[in-house]
């Protein structure tokens, strides 16, 4: 009987490691290399460095007219369904993210819900390879595009004289896990500039308050909460604004070195080691960096200040290339898209509805110059690196392992938790009126 049992042991531990070394070959289908290689492999590099060569293998296989577009944020018609008439409009030139507005929100949680979902199988029939991010401005306020859908959230100025960080970073936790939710995994907030004479007029109450301690302690609330739930912020707008609304001017930021290290730079030097995913660039004229540019499309800026100064790898996104800050200083929106890519930003935000030019400047731009070939494959790369951590982008073992699990990967909408992140996001706004 002993023999018998020991057979039988033996026997159930060479067919376990047979299923064993069977489902570990099956995940890498392509791997000529077979197990040894790929164990090999797995054993030899750590996990970030396995999803940086996935997506490096990733944006290798992209075609230069993919990449051009994916570097685009762009803003979209309609609020119940992607309409028939945007499938020409975006044939072959699915941007990177789009940016919702106040005219897409309509009907209920559930309604926006089902727009984005159409969206995206409309952007994925298209051919898209890359799930497109959806964004939207929700800081608080008067900028606040969710309306009467979800927790109203209060001016930044409101929320720092009125609730302590810890409270702040609950009440944006569940604003951000009302946009998760939706299918939005991009909010442009928070605004981390120092309110200062300079900017008041602009700004306002956008801003948390004209101390650095506050304001960073405020945005790191807002940028941790956004994380816990699943987005991403971009902070903005580095390195600040002045008094002129960058929409309907340009924007002259005339202060001394010495001020824009300890006022401007310092919030955002704060920041960045731990906190700042995206950044979002402004228009603002900075006449000691660079007297003739905006600061969005000066390499000196963007390349000298926030990459090399700040120590800076995240995504950069510039503001909208359509406003009147850059038009009215010559640049066209395909100028000042292809600037931009070369100051070193990386994702192109424009209301500019031809995107297939400003598409075809990138491809074009690239096609005939070898430095700007590598910056659009280094903003590529970090676009995707940005969606690979919000889950959009999976690895070749994720695949595998999702197409085995899941019958069915299609998202539906949670109402019970998104309607309890407005009950708590409500009842902690209640409890400070109460008070």
């Amino acid at each position: 009987m002993r023999s018998i049992y020991f057979l039988h042991l033996i026997l159930k531990t060479v067919l376990l490691s047979s299923l064993f070394v069977y489902l570990i070959s099956c995940t890498v289908p392509d791997n000529p290399g077979g197990l040894n290689q790929y164990t090999a492999s797995v054993m030899a590099i750590p996990h970030d460095e396995w999803q940086r060569k996935q997506i490096e293998s990733l944006v290798s296989s992209m075609s230069l007219q993919e990449k051009s577009s994916q570097v685009l944020i762009t803003c979209i018609d309609g609020n119940d369904r992607f309409h028939p008439y945007l499938y020409r409009h975006f044939r072959d030139v699915i941007p990177g993210a789009v940016l919702l507005f106040g005219y897409n929100i309509a009907g209920g949680p559930e309604a926006v819900f089902d727009y984005i979902a159409s969206c995206n199988a409309a952007f994925q029939s298209l051919g898209a390879r890359v799930p497109v991010l959806f964004g939207i401005d929700n800081e608080g306020g008067d900028v606040f595009r969710l309306g009467s859908i979800g927790t109203r959230l209060p001016s930044a100025k409101t929320v720092a004289e009125n609730f302590s960080p810890a409270e702040a970073c609950e009440l944006y936790r569940q604003s951000a896990v009302q946009l998760a939710e939706l299918g939005i995994t991009l909010s442009f907030s928070p605004v981390a500039e120092i309110l200062t004479d300079e900017n008041r007029a602009f700004l306002g109450t956008r801003s948390f308050s004209s101390s650095l301690d506050t304001v960073v302690r405020y945005s790191e609330a807002a940028i941790s909460a956004g994380s816990s739930a699943g987005i991403i912020n971009a902070v903005k707008h580095f390195p600040g604004n002045s008094a002129d609304d960058p929409h309907f001017g340009i924007p002259v930021l005339d202060i001394s070195p010495e001020e824009f290290e300890t006022v401007y730079l310092a919030p955002f030097r704060a920041l960045i080691p731990e906190y700042a995913d995206a950044i979002l660039v402004a228009h603002s004229i900075i006449p000691i960096i660079d007297p003739d540019t905006p600061f969005c499309l000066s390499k000196k800026g963007v390349t000298g200040i926030l990459r090399k100064n700040l120590n800076y790898n995240g995504l950069v996104i510039t503001d909208d290339i359509s406003m009147q800050a850059l038009a009215r200083n010559g640049y066209s929106p395909v100028d000042a898209a292809v600037a931009a890519l070369e100051a070193g930003c990386d994702m192109i935000m424009t209301s500019e509805t031809n995107i297939r030019k400003l598409s075809d400047a990138i491809k074009n731009r690239a096609e005939t110059n070898g430095d700007f070939m590598f910056r659009l494959d280094e903003a590529v790369t970090r676009i995707l690196t940005a969606k690979q951590s919000l889950g959009l982008v999976k690895t070749s073992l994720q695949r595998y392992s999702e197409s085995r699990i899941y019958n069915n990967t299609e998202k539906i909408f949670n109402a019970e938790r998104y309607y309890e992140s407005v009950r708590r996001g409500n009842e902690i706004l209640e409890r400070k009126n109460d008070s």
